[in-house]
This record gives structure tokens, C-alpha cells and sequence, in this order.
């Protein structure tokens, strides 16, 4: 018994240390594959996130390099209904009974290290009505970078850049010798994420393929990319896109293909009057079944005789109404001159980007007129009419901004803006007033103390350096009496004409990017022009943006004003940086940096201000991570503001918003004095914003 027991622990002792031994094999082997040079996951990561950075001088594009790249899409309705005319550029699409269309184009592109590649086409044809451009927000995808923190513009965040890393989860799912195939996804279920997979260079962590998909902007995506035969950081060889659109029961089926780095374009065989024939001829790749059954059609199309004169009548039959019901939908864009050196953007009379709604406001419409004139490669001429109206107040308020270039290395130039304020309300006129006045008077007006604005701004702003600008110009503003009857009743003025000479020095301590502080003089001269007021004011202003990692900024606002010189008949108190802007453009513009629940009435009651203004900003922050609710977030903020004015020590408002597809929103609660103010949220479209 004792030998049979000793024998038994004897084993127990040999197949314990095999085990261990098999154990540690197998830790052995999945730490160290059995290749040269082979490393953990995490320094495998490192070096795909180090490429950009590894490759010479040599693999870099230079500023002239050109090459030339065939593109071809074709698009695919399979659903449609009226709302498809609201898209931006679908409108001829949308009432035509046709569903499939077909483009190809050969183009020259120009690349650089240093910015985005230029493209310039050289033969293109499509069945498109107007040869307008289609779905041009889906184009950018074409020219995807992958290093960057942003693959596309400024969305879809990289899971190539280590500045993402954090966002994404990787694994390894096969290798060889010397690629390996890695795989990624997404922490979080999120727009702004993508997943997929890629083969890499395991010794240089190059991306020699990656595939991904994703949804943004209500296109749900994959794409396809195969590296060039170099180590060119940028561009890919071959660029693959199957997308899909859906709107409001709508769904269009997109394929996209480019070819990079192809042979350059045989003129000689380009017959400009017949395009499709042209592109038949040169053509480098081959058209699936359905695509040639489509170009069969548009060659035959494309040879016809003209086009009967039934047609024709038809045609102006129409025209009316396509041009009324295009403009209605569509941005209008145009330009002018020999060498196109004039332009005209106007944006659609329907867009809803410039639709919004809140609590004290109500809703509001906008409408917004750009154009430009070049004389010389630094000269120009800006003119652009803002201009909305709030259905609650029933006030129409407008901007007019003329802006000369004289120089722009200096930023040399004259600006005339010309527009109405906001209805400005005078607490030292109502003083004025006696009771038995009001009582007279009562049942005329509710608005006693408010006053219309009209201006006229002029300046000329001359940079000195990079650090420093100054600028010198005048006001003349207007201010009637809403109640005119009222004030010729009691024989008061109603209106009130103010002339001043005004001066701003900026000041930027590191450049361009960094801080900008601002110091603000004005001076009311009372007896010129018809001016009956006289004061003096001060004001100082520090505007940051800091840009911080994964399309992160913190945002802020320092800034005083004063009036150190108030006439007794200056009864209107008007700060420059600091009063209600009744023409705010949206998430991009101006919901950062004011005070969303603040009374317009205390903007112009107290002599004196002192405010701060706190955003931070990013793409996956709180509700983000809230499942099926955070796939639709892009962007996320959370608002600090702080004032301080006569009776209103401080006044405090706090905030959080996000942005959709579809929408922003805003919600917002403010203190007074140490009491509970008042809730209130701030709502905007942001459908088709980057279409």
C-alpha cells in the first residue's frame, strides 16, 4: 500500500509539471508567434499609429505632383415619394419617372502634403437633368484619409490615429509572414464610429487594404481601399463605395468607383460634342451588366437629331415651375465674369437649416445672400443680406455687410454694414414720464419704452502684423419710438440720433489660433449730423478656442464694458460685444458664447457688465454612450455663463445640447441673485447642413 500510494503521488507530481509546462507553452506562443520580429498587439498599434510619421521625405506628395483618376457611379431608386424634393440637388431627380442614372468622369488631380487634393476634371458625362451634381456630401468619402483624426472632413473619426484609440476595441484575427489582419469596432455605437478591418504591414504597420461601414448624415456606407504600390500616406490606388440613402420612406442605392494613379487621358480620342462615346474609348475599367444596358441608352440619347418642337414646348411649359420649385428647394449658385471671378450663393427659400424656435423667441426664419466680386489676386469685393423674421415679436431684422479688400496680405479693408438691431428698451425714458402721462396715454401702446434701431457701421481695418490689428470707422444709429403718438402727446422726443467715432486694437500674444483680445473705444458726438446724444464707452473682450484631441474644444469669453460718459439725454445704453443676436446661425455659429435665457431688456439697462462664457465641446460625451440614443449624437455641449450687470449680481446660466442628423437642441436653466430664474431650451435644424 505505501509503494502504490507513493507511485500515485510520484504521477500526480509528473502530470502537475506537465501540465505547467503546457501552460506555459502556450503562454510562450501566443505572446511570441512563431515569426521574426513579432511583437505584442500594443506596439503592433503603435507602429500603424507612427506611419504617418515614419515615411521620408521622398514618399511624400509634393506641392506640383499630378496625377490622373477615373470615377464612376451609379445611382439606383428604389423608393420615392414627394419629400426625396426637399434633398438638396434631387430636385429634378425626385420629379422624374426615370430611377436609374449613370456618371463617369477622367480627371486631372492635383496633390499636395499639405492640403487636400485638388480635382479637376477633364471629361465627364452623366443622364442627369441639368448635369447638376448628386449627392456631393457622399463624394467626400472618395478622398478618404485615414491617419488623420478625421477620415472625412471633420467626421468620422479614425480608428488609424492614436488620438481615437480610446473610442475603438482591436483584435487580431489572422496573420502571415507578413501582413496581418486586424480587426475593429467600436466601444460605443456612435456616427462617428466606424467598423471593419484591414491587412498591415506587420513590420512597418503600413495599411496596405482596410474595409469599413458605418452611418452618417443618414447614408449608411462601406467602403473599400487598396493602398498604392508606394508608401504615399494619403491616397489609395482604388477606392470602392456602396452606400444607401433613406429619408422619410425614400432609399437610393448608390455604388461609387475610383481608380487613382492611372495613365494620363489620350486627348485624341475625345470627341467633346459626344462625351459617352468620348468616355467609351478611354475608358480603363469594365461596366457591369446593368451599367452598360444604362449607357447603351444615354450613347443613344446623346446621337439623336434635336429635339422636336412638341418638346420644346413642353419644355417651356415647365420651366416656370422648375426654376420656381428648384430655387424653393435647392441652394442657388452661380458666377460671372470672363474668368468666373464673380459668384452668387443664395441659400433655398425653404431651407430648414435657417428655421428655429425658442421659448422667449418663438419661431424664427432666416434667409441669407452671398456674393463676391475678385478685381485682383488680392483684391475683393464681399456683399452678403442676412435677414429673419421672429413670428412671436412679428420683427423683421436685417444685415446688409459690404466688405472691400484692398489687400488681404495686410487684411486690408473697408467694411459698410447696414441693417436694424434689436427693439431696444429705455428704463431712463419711463422715468421720464409722469403718472398721470401714463394714464393718458396707457391705452395706446403696450410698447411705451421700446424703440425700433436702424445703423449704419462703416470701418477700415489695416493688420499690422500677425499680432496685431487696428481698426477706425464710425455709427450712426437711429432710434424711433414704437409709440410715436404717445410721445407727441406728452411732447417728448421720439427719436433719438446718435454719430461716434469708434477705434478697436486687437491684439492676438501667440498669432493666429491663439487668444484674441480685443479693447473697444466709441464716442457719441452730440450736434453733428442731427446727434443729440453724448457719451463715452469702454470695452474690453478675450475670445479662446482651444482645440483639443478627437475634435474636442474648450471654448471661452472674458469680457467688461463701461460707459464712463453718459449725457443726460443718453438714455440708450448699447454695448458692441454685448447685446442679443437676433440673426444667430445655427449650432456652428452662435450657440456658444451667449446667454440663451437672459431678458432682452438687460442688455441696455445698466452702464456698466462684466461676463463669462465656458463651452466644451465633443463628438462622444454623455449621451453618446446611451444605447440605441447615442448612435444619432455628433456632437455634444455642456455651457458655463456667468454676468454681472446693475441688479443682476450674478446671474448664472448653465446648459447642455447635443446635435443629430436632424436637429439641435438646447436645454438651459439660469439663477438670479441666488435664486431659480427660470428653464428654457433652444431648438434648430441641422437637416442637409453639409450637403
Amino acid at each position: 500500500m505505501f509503494y502504490q500510494g507513493r507511485d500515485f503521488l510520484l504521477s500526480l507530481l509528473m502530470m502537475r509539471k506537465k501540465i505547467y509546462i503546457l501552460l506555459y507553452s502556450l503562454i510562450i506562443a501566443y505572446c511570441f508567434p512563431a515569426h521574426a520580429g513579432v511583437v505584442t498587439d500594443s506596439l503592433l498599434l503603435n507602429r500603424i499609429f507612427d506611419f504617418p510619421h515614419s515615411l521620408s521625405a521622398a514618399h511624400r506628395p509634393s506641392v506640383d505632383t499630378a496625377e490622373y483618376s477615373y470615377s464612376r457611379y451609379f445611382f439606383d431608386i428604389k423608393k420615392r415619394n414627394f419629400t426625396l424634393l426637399a434633398v438638396p440637388g434631387l430636385f429634378f431627380i425626385a420629379k422624374r419617372g426615370q430611377r436609374q442614372y449613370l456618371g463617369e468622369s477622367y480627371n486631372k488631380v492635383l496633390k499636395s502634403n499639405t492640403a487636400d487634393a485638388v480635382v479637376q476634371s477633364l471629361l465627364n458625362y452623366n443622364n442627369v437633368p441639368g448635369s447638376s451634381t448628386v449627392m456631393p456630401t457622399v463624394i467626400n468619402y472618395l478622398h478618404p484619409h485615414i491617419y488623420r483624426v478625421t477620415m472625412v472632413q471633420n467626421y468620422l473619426l479614425s480608428p488609424f490615429n492614436r488620438q481615437n484609440k480610446k473610442y475603438y476595441r482591436y483584435k487580431l484575427t489572422a496573420w502571415t509572414d507578413s501582413t496581418v489582419t486586424l480587426t475593429f469596432r467600436p466601444r460605443v455605437d456612435n456616427t462617428m464610429l466606424v467598423n471593419g478591418r484591414a491587412i498591415v504591414d506587420y513590420s512597418t504597420g503600413r495599411v496596405r487594404s482596410v474595409e469599413f461601414s458605418g452611418e452618417h448624415d443618414m447614408v449608411r456606407f462601406t467602403l473599400n481601399l487598396l493602398a498604392n504600390r508606394d508608401d504615399n500616406m494619403q491616397y489609395f490606388k482604388e477606392c470602392r463605395l456602396n452606400a444607401t440613402f433613406k429619408f422619410l420612406g425614400n432609399k437610393m442605392q448608390m455604388l461609387y468607383k475610383s481608380l487613382y494613379d492611372v495613365k494620363q487621358l489620350d486627348t485624341s480620342l475625345v470627341v467633346p460634342q459626344y462625351p459617352a462615346l468620348s468616355m467609351d474609348r478611354v475608358r480603363i475599367d469594365t461596366l457591369s451588366d446593368e451599367e452598360r444596358q444604362l449607357f447603351a441608352v444615354i450613347c443613344t440619347d446623346e446621337q439623336k437629331s434635336p429635339v422636336p418642337d412638341s418638346l420644346k414646348k413642353s419644355h417651356k411649359k415647365n420651366f416656370f415651375w422648375d426654376v420656381i420649385g428648384n430655387n424653393l428647394m435647392n441652394r442657388i449658385k452661380a458666377t460671372f465674369g470672363d474668368e468666373n471671378q464673380g459668384y452668387l450663393r443664395i441659400h433655398p427659400l425653404l431651407d430648414p437649416l435657417y428655421m428655429g424656435y425658442s421659448e422667449r423667441k418663438g419661431f424664427t426664419y432666416k434667409f441669407d445672400l452671398r456674393g463676391a466680386y475678385r478685381f485682383s489676386p488680392s483684391s475683393e469685393l464681399f456683399v452678403r443680406l442676412r435677414a429673419g423674421y421672429a413670428f412671436k415679436d412679428k420683427v423683421f431684422n436685417f444685415r446688409i455687410p459690404i466688405h472691400w479688400v484692398y489687400n488681404s496680405r495686410r487684411n486690408f479693408y473697408t467694411s459698410m454694414e447696414i441693417g436694424n438691431g434689436n427693439r431696444i428698451n429705455s428704463s431712463t425714458i419711463a422715468n421720464l414720464f409722469t403718472s398721470k402721462q401714463i394714464d393718458s396715454i396707457s391705452n395706446l401702446n403696450r410698447d411705451l419704452y421700446k424703440f425700433r434701431e436702424d445703423y449704419i457701421n462703416m470701418v477700415t481695418n489695416y493688420e499690422f502684423s500677425n499680432k496685431l490689428t487696428l481698426q477706425l470707422g464710425f455709427t450712426f444709429r437711429k432710434r424711433t419710438a414704437l409709440d410715436s403718438e404717445a410721445y407727441q402727446l406728452v411732447n417728448m422726443k421720439r427719436v433719438y440720433n446718435t454719430f461716434a467715432p469708434k477705434a478697436e486694437l486687437e491684439y492676438r500674444p501667440k498669432g493666429r489660433g491663439g487668444p484674441v483680445i480685443s479693447v473697444d473705444y466709441e464716442r457719441g458726438m452730440k450736434g453733428f449730423l442731427q446727434s443729440n446724444t453724448e457719451y463715452e464707452r469702454w470695452e474690453v473682450d478675450m475670445q479662446y478656442i482651444k482645440r483639443l484631441t478627437r475634435l474636442q474644444a474648450l471654448s471661452t469669453r472674458v469680457g467688461m464694458g463701461l460707459y464712463t460718459l453718459k449725457g443726460h439725454d443718453a438714455y440708450f445704453l448699447d454695448f458692441e460685444n454685448f447685446r442679443e443676436n437676433t440673426l444667430d446661425g445655427g449650432w456652428n455659429d452662435d450657440w456658444s458664447g451667449q446667454f440663451e435665457l437672459l431678458n432682452s431688456d438687460w442688455y441696455n439697462s445698466s452702464r456698466y457688465y462684466l461676463r463669462t462664457n465656458i463651452t466644451y465641446e465633443s463628438p462622444i460625451l454623455l449621451t453618446s454612450w446611451i444605447p440605441f440614443v447615442g448612435r444619432f449624437i455628433e456632437m455634444e455641449r455642456i455651457y458655463i455663463s456667468a454676468l454681472s450687470v446693475r441688479q443682476l449680481y450674478p446671474y448664472i446660466e448653465c446648459g447642455y445640447g447635443f446635435t443629430t442628423r436632424l436637429f439641435s437642441i438646447g436645454a438651459f436653466v439660469s439663477n438670479k441673485n441666488g435664486k431659480f430664474e427660470g428653464f428654457g431650451c433652444k431648438f434648430g435644424f441641422e437637416l442637409f447642413r453639409r450637403w
